[in-house]
């Protein structure tokens, strides 16, 4: 039970969605619905996996960093984040630490965060051209829990692969 709950809903430069390089920076509080309006062009499988994300009201509320630092095991953002090997940037009183995803997730509920860090920032690398990437999910209903999903990232060099990269989530 937190003796202090702290509310950043105020705190503007935490709500930001940018390019940098490669990757995508997701500030803390950007919302998920933006994130899926924002990604429908530039990044296709980060929008098809947001769609699937509860229903639009709850994606219009509920934040990126949110759902990685709630760590839910039927979530589709946090396979996403493993599939794509994010980074997660933590940040408390004098520090800032950077989290690859295979290092962020420590069990069901359960992340690497600190108890006086904030997860600040998402990066999420682009899949490059020559990649490819699938996306399923079985639900009872659009905007369940998943009761089985697989997010799948596979990068070509040439005629071999470079990185091939499978999450599962609601298993």
């Amino acid at each position: 039970r937190p003796g202090v709950l702290v509310d950043i809903n105020r705190v503007a430069e935490l709500d930001y969605l940018r390019e940098e390089g490669d990757a995508l920076a997701v500030g803390a509080l950007a919302r998920q619905r933006a994130l899926e309006r924002w990604s429908r062009s530039r990044f296709p499988l980060l929008a098809e996996a947001l769609r699937h994300v509860g229903h639009a009201a709850i994606r219009t509320r509920g934040t990126v960093a949110g759902s990685l630092a709630h760590a839910d095991p039927a979530a589709e953002l946090p396979a996403l984040f493993l599939a794509l090997a994010g980074v997660a940037v933590a940040v408390s009183r004098g520090s800032r630490r950077e989290i690859a995803a295979r290092d962020f997730f420590l069990a069901p509920l359960t992340t690497a965060l600190r108890p006086d860090e904030l997860l600040a920032e998402v990066r999420l690398p682009r899949v490059p051209p020559g990649s490819g990437w699938s996306f399923l999910e079985v639900a009872r209903r659009h905007g369940d829990f998943a009761l089985v999903g697989v997010v799948a990232a596979l990068s070509l060099g040439g005629e071999r692969v470079e990185s091939a990269r499978v999450a599962l989530f609601g298993c």
